[in-house]
């Protein structure tokens, strides 16, 4: 009788190997970062959309009259909170209240709303103490100082792309069969814990992949400058970022007896701009050298069509500014992209929506992934 010969396993490749040893080790280093990172991105998605609804300072009755000019509501908050200055007036359109911040002081960060239409004001803000800023800071710094927090997140982050890289590396099938296929992009809900939670780590993570790793890359672009620089270089063909603003000949049309903010305000209007169906913001310069910014937003909800014109002081004469998106060079449009990118409004509500299942699936993924983990130490059983 001939003996059974029990078949030897071909070994992994040495890059499989890598990959897995890489991908537990970097995700039990970097896990509690990319479950507060994701979770608290979960909890930003939709923050806009919260906010109108749950803040009714955010809104006000529509009035078939124009906005008051800049001076007169920023004054207005001067006066009413004894403040030295404020940071600028943001218009956020017809129906919407307007934004009058005060950063002049780092503990005492303010943010007062304010009608457009009549000046009266509706509420005052402490970022401080605001729900969506601290999570804000959770997100970007872990709630730590940004010397310390800014570079722990960054890093983190580019240890989940690399992570998402490994994972694909183990998620990938020896060779694709009908139960291969079954075990890689399907759930079995129906199963034991330990089968449930590696299917829930293994096919969501795949299922999630491109999107995560759209928001890591778009991330390490805010945490790592030198990673910002390299994506500009690499989009633009070989140019680098120019930070330098310089004065324009053209000049502007003085109205006298106004504000310098109102002389800028007024002559938006006059060229025909409609201030009430897009978001305009009104930058005071800081210190004496600082310059006047104004941002118009054609695409309220998003960034990456804001354009920005800078003006100096006195002379209200215009620095020249960047080109328009669809003339700007590749480096650029990634840039402004960016951020409509990495919070997922590029696309409106579909795309909100589908970042927000990314982050919840990505808030999971070090969860199940130390589960499996500990199961195959067998430090306890279910």
């Amino acid at each position: 009788m001939i003996g059974y010969r029990k078949k030897k396993k071909h070994p992994r490749s040495l890059f499989y190997r890598i990959s897995a040893w890489l991908h537990l080790w970097l995700g039990l280093i970097s896990g509690i970062v990319i479950v507060i990172v994701s979770l608290t991105g979960a909890i930003l998605t939709f923050e806009q959309e919260l906010r109108v609804l749950f803040q009714p300072y955010q809104s006000v009755k529509e009035e078939n009259r124009p906005f008051l000019a800049p001076s007169q509501l920023s004054e207005k908050v001067i006066q009413k909170y004894n403040l030295p200055s404020v940071a600028g007036v943001f218009y956020q359109g017809a129906g919407r209240s307007a934004i009058v911040p005060y950063y002049g002081d780092r503990k005492n960060l303010v943010v007062v709303y304010i009608n457009p239409y009549t000046a009266n004001i509706l509420h005052y803000q402490r970022l401080n103490d605001d729900f969506y800023r601290i999570m804000v800071e959770g997100h970007y710094q872990l709630w730590l100082p940004r010397a310390i927090g800014k570079p722990i997140v960054a890093y983190a982050t580019l240890i989940f792309v690399l992570l998402l890289i490994s994972g694909l590396v183990l998620w990938w099938p020896r060779k694709w069969t009908k139960t291969s296929r079954q075990a890689s992009f399907y759930i079995k809900t129906k199963a034991r814990f330990r089968r449930l939670n590696y299917d829930l780590h293994n096919v969501l993570g795949f299922y999630s992949l491109l999107v995560a790793l759209i928001f890591g890359l778009t991330g390490m672009v805010y945490g790592m400058k030198w990673f910002s620089d390299a994506t500009y270089y690499v989009g633009s063909g070989g140019k680098k970022q120019s930070y330098e603003k310089t004065v324009s000949d053209t000049t502007l049309n003085q109205i006298h007896l106004l504000p310098e903010q109102d002389i800028l305000y007024q002559d938006l209007i006059n060229k025909g701009t409609d201030i009430k169906t897009q978001i305009l913001s009104v930058s005071y310069p800081y210190g004496k050298e600082g310059t006047w910014g104004i941002g118009i937003n054609p695409k309220p909800g998003t960034r990456y069509l804001e354009r920005y014109q800078y003006y100096e002081q006195r002379s209200l004469k215009p620095l020249a500014s960047p080109p328009a998106f669809s003339a700007a060079n590749g480096g650029d449009q990634l840039l402004r992209i960016n951020y409509d990118l990495h919070v997922g409004s590029i696309g409106g509500i579909w795309t909100k929506i589908i970042a927000f299942l990314v982050c919840i699936i990505c808030t999971s993924l070090p969860i199940t992934g130390f589960i499996i983990w500990i199961k195959k130490k067998n430090k306890f059983k279910f």
